[in-house]
């Protein structure tokens, strides 16, 4: 491995759109080292088995053991990745949960856990590592569930009151994505949202969601991958999705 490759850390991509996403950049280009985030070591290996035999990638990856709701385990990440590499070129904030818990607010602590603290947790965590690349990209995977205009909106699609817990960590993840921006944007960093739209996976039960019209993982990977390699430069600070601009 060589400088000259674009060190990017994905949270959660041991599966789903996380790994598609990671997928879609080991197959375009040989210039990404990408660093699988796994909660579990074991499914980390077999992420990483998984994409080293494919036929067609040209990067390199690595996994790296990260709990974002375990702040050692995060900071030990941090470390290793810092003592190997020396510094990270993209953070792709992607763990996240839906929880069934029908008690709302027990339902509540655990979504914000994972989907708020943790994003906070990991992009402080990698802030310094960040600062040492030539052109640090911070990226929140957000959805359009959190959009507080189109929730209120009665002739949107999102008009309806479901999943509130989830919606909400979303809102907030829209929110951290939008001060990261204020805060960062007077040095070198590109901060973003993606929403990488309804999407058939393990997050919800895939055949369900295929009834609603859901895509393919690796359509949502993609949608992600296209803010990672630059392609929605001109919507800097904004939450970029399938259809455009992802309203407030």
């Amino acid at each position: 491995m060589t400088a000259a490759h674009v060190k990017v850390l994905i949270t959660g991509s041991n599966q789903g759109i996380g790994f598609e996403t990671a997928k879609n950049l080991l197959r375009n280009s040989s210039k990404y080292h990408v660093i699988i985030g796994s909660r579990n070591p074991a499914k980390g290996e077999e992420a990483i088995n998984a994409l080293k035999a494919l036929p067609d990638i040209t990067g390199t990856c690595e996994f790296v053991q990260l709990d974002v709701t375990d702040d050692k385990s995060v900071d030990d990440a941090a470390v290793k990745i810092g003592k190997e590499h020396g510094y990270l070129d993209i953070l792709v904030n992607n763990a996240g949960i839906y929880d069934r818990n029908p008690t709302p607010r027990e339902a509540l602590r655990a979504i914000l856990a994972v989907n708020v603290v943790g994003v906070v947790s990991v992009t402080e965590a990698f802030l310094p590592l960040l600062r040492k690349s030539k052109e640090p990209r911070l990226i929140f995977v957000g959805s359009s569930v959190g959009s507080i205009s189109q929730a209120a909106d009665p002739n949107s699609k999102y008009y309806a009151p479901m999943a509130n817990e989830y919606r909400c960590s979303k809102a907030a993840v829209n929110m951290l994505m939008t001060q990261y921006w204020v805060k960062l944007g007077k040095d070198v960093f590109k901060v973003f949202g993606a929403d990488p739209g309804l999407v058939a996976t393990n997050f919800v039960d895939p055949d369900v969601t295929r009834k609603r019209g859901a895509a393919e993982p690796e359509i949502g990977g993609e949608r992600i991958a296209t803010v990672v390699r630059g392609n929605r430069d001109a919507d800097v600070g904004r939450v970029c999705g399938e259809y455009g601009i992802s309203p407030w």
